[in-house]
């Protein structure tokens, strides 16, 4: 008999930021939206026009940004702002109460540290005055692979938990010429997600027959 699969899906999120700090611009972004199986349903990628004046040099320099090539493929904040809520309201499976007591939808987040992602998310919202349609509390595959090196002792360590460091450890192709592109990092994310949960798998499965 066939079991009813919950329509809980996640959005993992990636973007390439001119600096550090929250109020510094967004110049691209990405997403893409899976289902509970961790299978693919959407991809979005975006390159947003944004003044230079409020940017940081070196961020930009990490961000592979190329001034000619924003001229050309760059689109203005607003249009990439509802182009992105159009997908999270798409993908929106989490439920929320609105402060009149009714129940509406908004998606659930995921990247690589996410409460990076998530501030800049929400400052890039409030600053337009337009709502963002995701929970505020955004997964993260940084803290996941922490917890999981916690919870499997077999496991060494790596150096740190940046992103491409994690996908060498569990085998997912990130080259370092292709790092910091947004729609690279946010598939690289997804794969990452995906590695990890398989080890999940596995390790939940030793342990139950350790005890069997």
């Amino acid at each position: 008999m066939k079991t009813h699969q919950p329509d809980e899906r996640l959005v993992f999120v990636d973007l390439e930021t001119a600096g550090l700090k929250p109020w510094r611009p967004i110049v691209q972004i990405a997403a893409i939206a899976v289902d509970c199986n961790l299978q693919e349903l959407e991809r979005f990628e975006a390159k947003i026009k944004f003044n230079e004046n409020f940017a940081n040099p070196k961020s930009l320099r990490n961000a592979s940004y190329s001034a000619q090539r924003w001229r050309t493929e760059g689109l203005p904040s607003k249009i990439v702002m509802k182009m992105f809520t159009e997908l999270l309201r798409h993908h929106a499976t989490v439920d929320q109460i609105s402060a009149s007591r009714s129940v509406f939808q908004v998606a659930q987040l995921a990247a690589h540290n996410g409460a990076f992602d998530g501030a800049f998310l929400r400052v890039w919202y409030d600053r337009a005055g337009e709502f963002l349609p995701a929970s505020p509390r955004v997964f993260c595959t940084l803290q996941r692979a922490i917890w999981l090196f916690h919870e499997d002792k077999s496991l060494t360590p790596p150096p740190d938990f940046k992103l491409q460091t994690l996908c060498h450890y569990f085998g997912v192709p990130l080259r370092s010429s292709d790092a910091h592109d947004a729609l690279n990092d946010v598939r690289a994310t997804v794969e990452l997600y995906r590695a990890m949960s398989r080890h999940i798998d596995d390790l939940s499965a030793r342990k139950l027959r350790s005890c069997g």
